[in-house]
């Protein structure tokens, strides 16, 4: 059995997403990856058949060459061989992203990368375009389900929560997910953690922020002031999904600095109340690597998608969204998604 999924941007997620299916496909170590199988499927099920980017320094390369082509910054951690999979040139509708900008793009039409997926016998397209390009982001999932190809929307475009498409993907016989993929072990599931422990302990919060701070494209696209409020108001909705009260709480990027590459810094700081009212503070901070830290999720929403899809459940998924997404349909714990999730496909 072999999961076929094509990529739509070819970023430092697509990177490590690929290298982490070249390294764990070799059955040498298991070291770092969180769950071997899902619903019976292994790293090594999963294969790449087609590629799409805009950025001309990327398209025509074979994919093992492209995931380390510039702005690329993220680690090199295995040899990837070549696989035949050329870039071929994506969607870029409206406003192009911040770091393309004034740079040479290649496009195609909605059509082309339709009739690419068919050719490609893809099951799935993941959807790793910039944060910001929502036109685009739909224009995907449109030519996704015009080639009968399930979609995983990693991106902060609201296309899951927009009902008509997910009802589109159910009549199709297909599989949608997302919205904004949530990290392994990022600042928003951190801070949620963090919030729902105090919670359960008793502890009254009154006030919370997380500012992020990283290099890479997607965290210059993200301090761009219109794609930074969008971030921003999804990552403070899932926070505040974890208490059952209203408090005063705020999480987003605050700012870009190119030296740190594919790496991220995340401030917490909580405030509180327990016993007697007496004061409880939280101030720590979280580093991490985002390529990495969304390599196991990516590599669990597919298997999740593909394993649904073969038992007839289409249209947006819910223990699929709530599980690796911050911006599912319906808001749900972290804890609850996990437990959904581990019933139907672990």
């Amino acid at each position: 059995m072999v999961v076929k999924v094509a990529i739509a941007g070819v970023g430092n997620c697509a990177s490590i997403f690929v290298q982490g299916l070249e390294f764990y496909s070799r059955g040498s170590s298991k070291e770092g990856l969180w769950h071997p199988t899902i619903s019976g499927l292994k790293a090594s099920d999963i294969e790449i058949v087609a590629a799409f980017d805009i950025d001309s320094r990327k398209v025509g390369l074979d994919m093992a060459d492209s995931l380390f082509a510039s702005p690329n910054v993220a680690r090199r951690y295995v040899r990837v061989p070549r696989s035949g999979v050329k870039v071929t040139p994506g969607l870029s509708k409206g406003e192009p992203p911040p770091h393309l900008a004034g740079l040479r793009q290649r496009t195609s039409s909605r059509e082309d990368v339709s009739e690419a997926l068919r050719k490609s016998e893809a099951d799935l397209l993941l959807n790793l375009i910039s944060s910001g390009t929502d036109a685009s982001s739909r224009d995907y999932a449109l030519a996704a389900l015009k080639s009968g190809t399930s979609f995983v929307n990693c991106t902060p475009s609201s296309l899951v929560k927009d009902k008509s498409i997910p009802q589109r993907f159910k009549r199709a016989g297909l599989v949608i997910a997302g919205d904004d993929l949530m990290s392994q072990f990022g600042g928003t599931v951190f801070h949620k953690g963090l919030l729902n422990l105090m919670v359960k302990r008793g502890v009254k919060i009154s006030k919370s922020y997380q500012l992020d701070v990283g290099g890479g494209s997607e965290t210059y696209n993200t301090i761009d002031e219109d794609i930074k409020i969008a971030k921003r108001k999804i990552k403070t909705s899932s926070v505040s999904s974890e208490v059952p009260y209203k408090f005063e709480t705020v999480a987003g990027t605050t700012d870009f600095v190119d030296y740190m590459g594919n790496e991220r810094t995340s401030y917490f700081w909580v405030e509180g109340a327990g016993f007697l009212r007496s004061p409880v503070g939280i101030d720590v901070y979280l580093r991490s690597s985002d390529g990495a830290n969304a390599g196991n999720v990516l590599l669990d929403v597919v298997r999740a998608v593909y394993a649904a899809s073969h038992s007839k459940k289409y249209g947006a998924v819910s223990e699929i969204c709530g599980y690796g997404f911050k911006a599912p349909p319906k808001p749900v714990h972290f804890q609850q998604a996990y437990s959904k999730f581990e019933t139907a496909y672990l």
